[in-house]
C-alpha cells in the first residue's frame, strides 16, 4: 500500500494480463480523493520521504559517517533532530558499523529531515526500546508541528507505539499472501479496538473468530509455587567500557519474569549467562537445562539448517516426547501455524516465519528455564497476542520458568508475572533488580524514562499518555506510571 501511495508500484485493478499506466488508474478514481492525490504525486507537486522498513540494509545506501548522512540529509552536526535521537554520540561512527536500533533512529532522522509533503515510515519502532519509541514518535510528530499541511502515514506492529503516534487509524484485514482489505479510518482508540475485537461495524463483518484479547492486571498475591531457579547476586565487566551488577532472585515453576530496560544494559548479557554462554569468575551458578531463543535470528550462508525444510528442522530438534505429544501440537506448533510452513525451506521464510519456527523450537525442548529473546521481532500484532498465549499456556502446563526480554509494553504487561528492572547508563553500566511484582517494577521502569501509561476502558491494554497532558501530569503527580487493576492470582 505505501509503495503505491508513494507513486512507486502501479495497481493492477484486477487486471493481470494487461496491467493499466499510471494515467488509466487516475482516470479510474475520477471524482475522488485518491484521483487529486495520485495526479499530484505523479505530477511532482506532491514530495515523498519514505523510511523504509529493513533499516539493516541502510548501509548499502548511506556511506560514510553518520555525520555525513545526516549533512546530506541538510541537518548541522548539533541539529535538535540528531540530539532528540541520541545520535550526537555517534556522529564520528561508520554507518555500515551501526547496530539496529542505531540504523533505525538514523533512518527516522533521516527521513523526517527531508524536505517533502508526505511522509511515510515502514515499521519506525523495530529494534528500538520503549524509550527510543517514544523519542522516535515524538521526532515524527515534530515534522507535522512544523508544516501543518504536511501528512504521515505509518505502519507498525506495536501498537502502543502508533496509539501516541497517530490521530487516525487503518487498520488491514484479509487473508496474509491472497489478499487484504484497508478499513475506513477510525478515531485512534476506536481503530485499535475494533482491530482487536476483529469486527467491522461499518461492514457487519467478523474477520476473526476471537477477539485479541490481553488480559492486563497486576496479581493481588505473588506466585505461591515452588522455586525452580534462584541464582546469587553476579558482577562481571565487559571490556574496560561496561559494568553489570545484578541482585539476587529466584524464579518460580510456572512463572514468566519479564526484563525492562533500554538497550545496551545487560538483559541479553543475562541470557548469556543463564546458558553458560559467559562465566562470572569465582560465581558457579546452579546447574539447570536452560533452553534458549537467541535475540538475532540469522541462517549464514551455507549453513545446513538453511537447505533443509521446516518439517526436518522440527522433527530433528524437537524431544521426540514432545512431538508425539497431541497436547504439545495444539499449544504450540497449530497457533504458531507451523504446520503450513511445513514444505518450506528455511532460507526462504521471512523474518516473521523465522521467528515463528525459533518459537516452537525453543519450547521443543523440557527443560527447567526458558531463556526467550524479543519474541516480538517482526511478527505482526495479531501473532504477537498469538505468541505471548504460545509462552503462557507452555510454562504453566509444564510447570516451567521462563525470562523473557521484551521492548513491547501490551506483550510485556501480558506476559508477565513479575518484572526484573535495569537502571544505569546504557552501554556504561548497569544495575538489574531481582523480580518484582508488575505493578512495582512497571512504576519504577516507566519513571526512569519519564513516560506514563493509563489502562485502556474497553480492552484494558495499556496506552501511552501523552508528554505534558492532564493524564500524564496526575499520573506524575500521584506516583502512578503504570495504571493497572489487581486480579487474583492464577
Amino acid at each position: 500500500a505505501l509503495q503505491i501511495l508513494a507513486g512507486k508500484l502501479v495497481p493492477n485493478l484486477g487486471q493481470y494480463n494487461s496491467p493499466p499506466d499510471w494515467p488509466d488508474v487516475i482516470k479510474r478514481y475520477k471524482g475522488s480523493e485518491i484521483q487529486r492525490y495520485l495526479t499530484q504525486v505523479k505530477s511532482g507537486r506532491h514530495l515523498v520521504a519514505i523510511k523504509p522498513q529493513h533499516v539493516e540494509q541502510y548501509p548499502r545506501i548511506c556511506k560514510g559517517t553518520v555525520q555525513d548522512t545526516l549533512a546530506q540529509a541538510g541537518a548541522s552536526p548539533d541539529s535538535a533532530i540528531a540530539a532528540d535521537l541520541d545520535l550526537l554520540a555517534l556522529a564520528d561512527r561508520v554507518v555500515d558499523q551501526l547496530s539496529g536500533g542505531e540504523l533505525q533512529r538514523l533512518a527516522v532522522a533521516v527521513t523526517c529531515l527531508r524536505a517533502a509533503d508526505v511522509y511515510m515510515f515502514d515499521e519506525p519502532s523495530s529494534y528500538l526500546d520503549v524509550k527510543q519509541r517514544v523519542k522516535a514518535v515524538r521526532s515524527i510528530r515534530k515534522v507535522l508541528d512544523a508544516n501543518s499541511a504536511r501528512s504521515v502515514i505509518a505502519i507498525d506492529h506495536d501498537l502502543a507505539t502508533l496509539d501516541y503516534l497517530s490521530d487516525f487509524i487503518c487498520f488491514l484485514y484479509g487473508e496474509p499472501a491472497a489478499y487484504g482489505v484497508v478499513s475506513q479510518p477510525y478515531s485512534v482508540a476506536q481503530g485499535i479496538n475494533l482491530f482487536l475485537d476483529g469486527y467491522v461495524p461499518s461492514e457487519n463483518f467478523r474477520f476473526r473468530n476471537e477477539p485479541l484479547d490481553f488480559e492486563v492486571g497486576a496479581k493481588a498475591q505473588g506466585p505461591t509455587s515452588a522455586v525452580q531457579f534462584k541464582y546469587p547476586p553476579l558482577s562481571l565487566s565487559l571490556g574496560n567500557s561496561f559494568t553489570l551488577s545484578i541482585a539476587e532472585g529466584e524464579v518460580r515453576q510456572s512463572e514468566v519474569v519479564v526484563l525492562l530496560g533500554e538497550n545496551g544494559m545487560g538483559k541479553t548479557t543475562f541470557g548469556k549467562l543463564l546458558t553458560g554462554q559467559l562465566e562470572v569468575p569465582e560465581v558457579t551458578l546452579p546447574k539447570q537445562k536452560v533452553s534458549l531463543k537467541p535475540q538475532s535470528i540469522i541462517l549464514k550462508d551455507g549453513s545446513p539448517v538453511a537447505a533443509m525444510k521446516v518439517k526436518e528442522v522440527i522433527d530433528q530438534k524437537v524431544d521426540a516426547v514432545l512431538r508425539a505429544d497431541t497436547h504439545w501440537q495444539e499449544e504450540v506448533l497449530k497457533p504458531l501455524g507451523i504446520g503450513d510452513l511445513f514444505p518450506r525451506e528455511m532460507a526462504h521464510l521471512s523474518g516473521g516465519e523465522l521467528q515463528r519456527v525459533a518459537l516452537a523450537l525453543v519450547f521443543g525442548k523440557l527443560t527447567d528455564v526458558y531463556m526467550i529473546d524479543e519474541p516480538s521481532a517482526h511478527l505482526d500484532c495479531e501473532q504477537r497476542v498469538i505468541a505471548c498465549q504460545v509462552i503462557k499456556a507452555f510454562i504453566r502446563r509444564h510447570q516451567k520458568a521462563a525470562f523473557i526480554i521484551e521492548h513491547d509494553v501490551m506483550m510485556s504487561t501480558y506476559l508477565a508475572d513479575r518484572v526484573i528492572v535495569y537502571a544505569g547508563t546504557p552501554g556504561v553500566q548497569s544495575q538489574a533488580s531481582g523480580p518484582q511484582p508488575l505493578l512495582q517494577g512497571m512504576n519504577q521502569f516507566l519513571e526512569s524514562i519519564d513516560v506514563t501509561f493509563r489502562k485502556d476502558g474497553d480492552t484494558g491494554r495499556p496506552r501511552i499518555n501523552h508528554l505534558g497532558s492532564v493524564k500524564d501530569r496526575e499520573q506524575k503527580a500521584a506516583g502512578n506510571y503504570f495504571f493497572m487493576e489487581v486480579r487474583g492470582p492464577y
